[in-house]
């Protein structure tokens, strides 16, 4: 048994807001924006599983557009409880769960971004009947200053430990905003903490790189597409072989060339083939949405306990100023 599966990586610009004004276009806004970019990737993206990043407020008018997609992850909740994370699919989706950052950095400063519980989504995805791999959607920590580059390291590494710690060996694909390339291994050690550490094999470098994770390592560095920030990752197992076809990046826009986010989606068709038993996962659970009176409990608190944390991180307007120019903490 063999097949394609062709995946996306979105970042939906979904911050309330700022997100309006994180595109070109100005004509939508808030609900109809996102409903916008459903419709968009309903029409235009031929993909069979999409993972989205910072589709947090307005998730209800962005799932409702997404028809094409039978298969939906529930957000957990707007700003300041959700992480932005979601999984539009074509195929079943079981055994979801979200998994916080355990080291992230600034209230004031860096890219703000203990402001969000910004994390890991996993989930299990049967791709074929009876053929299931792990699926996982991310949003690392941004900016460039030390401490932020200090967290976003140790994103990479709790990742690793996620996928090394699985109880049954299965097939599994990464995707999401990393917040880095390869080019910022130096800094960020994106191959060193990740890739090596959990197997994985990154799309990007295999299509336009000719496999190499590596800059600066004495040889050229000559890939035939540059890279981005939002990535596609894969490793074969359970009886299931992966292997990178094809990788792009494709931008939304209207019918005057005009943006919805500030993100370029990043697209990859995965090959796959059925190579021996699959190990199925003991128990299967579909998606549900939360308690919405449990949600209101738990996003009012989580308002109040952030609005309290942030006043004791003022210092952090200090730090912000002094790390302005991060010229210095680029290769």
């Amino acid at each position: 048994m063999n097949g394609e599966l062709k995946i996306m990586t979105y970042n939906v610009s979904g911050i309330p807001v700022l997100g309006d004004n994180q595109g070109s276009q100005r004509e939508f806004k808030g609900k109809d924006r996102m409903k916008k970019i459903g419709e968009m990737l309903c029409r235009k993206s031929d993909c069979d599983i999409i993972g989205a990043e910072e589709d947090f407020n307005l998730h209800p008018a962005l799932a409702e557009a997404m028809t094409a997609y039978k298969y939906q992850t529930f957000s957990k909740g707007g700003i300041p409880l959700g992480d932005g994370l979601n999984i539009f699919s074509k195929k079943p989706v079981y055994n979801v769960k979200r998994i916080p950052w355990r080291k992230c950095f600034g209230y004031f400063a860096g890219a703000s971004d203990r402001l969000a519980e910004k994390g890991i989504l996993s989930a299990v995805i049967e791709i074929e009947k009876g053929v299931f791999i792990d699926f996982y959607v991310i949003h690392a920590d941004a900016a460039k200053d030390p401490k932020s580059l200090e967290a976003r390291k140790d994103n990479f590494l709790q990742l690793a430990e996620v996928i090394n710690s699985r109880k049954e060996d299965r097939a599994v694909i990464v995707m999401g905003d990393f917040n880095t390339t390869f080019i910022l291994n130096e800094k960020d050690e994106l191959y060193e903490c990740l890739v090596k550490k959990a197997g994985l094999t990154d799309a990007w470098a295999e299509i336009h790189n000719g496999g190499r994770c590596f800059y600066g390592d004495g040889e050229g560095w000559n890939p035939t597409l540059k890279e981005t920030l939002d990535r596609v990752m894969f490793k074969s197992g359970g009886g299931v072989t992966l292997k990178a076809e094809s990788y792009e990046y494709v931008e939304f826009t209207n019918d005057k060339g005009e943006t919805y986010t500030d993100h370029v989606s990043t697209k990859a068709c995965l090959s796959y083939e059925v190579t021996g038993d699959v190990k199925k996962p003991e128990t299967l659970e579909l998606p549900h949405p939360e308690n919405r009176v449990w949600q209101t409990v738990k996003v009012t608190w989580k308002f109040i306990s952030t609005f309290i944390k942030a006043l004791f991180h003022l210092h952090e307007l200090i730090y912000q100023h002094k790390y302005k120019d991060i010229t210095d903490y680029l290769p």
